[in-house]
């Protein structure tokens, strides 16, 4: 699975368990029909980080990682929570959406 795949994935907390879950029991990976070879997690403050090398043609390696994390509280009279979910590497930001 792509780090964009990944991102696309994780739109709650929720979500991240259970790509946490996937990750820990290749069995659930099965199950959902993903390929998560490569990736490892780590918890965070308020959040999980899934971390991924990837190897390039010539020889090289590089890490991308997508951050899932809580958002923290908008201007008065927004709403609190969701979920903030970051790939670094290509710069791009999924939309949050709010945690029940």
């Amino acid at each position: 699975m792509t780090a964009e795949e990944l991102m696309s994935r994780v739109a709650s907390l929720e979500d991240a368990a259970e790509v946490v879950e996937a990750i820990d029991d290749p069995a659930a990976q099965r199950r959902r029909g993903w390929d998560l070879a490569g990736w490892r997690y780590e918890l965070v403050p308020w959040g999980v980080r899934f971390v991924r090398h990837e190897r390039h043609g010539g020889g090289g390696t590089e890490e991308g990682f997508v951050l899932a994390s809580l958002k923290q509280q908008g201007p008065p009279g927004s709403k609190a929570g969701g979920v903030r979910v970051v790939h670094p590497t290509s710069g791009s930001q999924a939309p949050a959406r709010l945690l029940s």
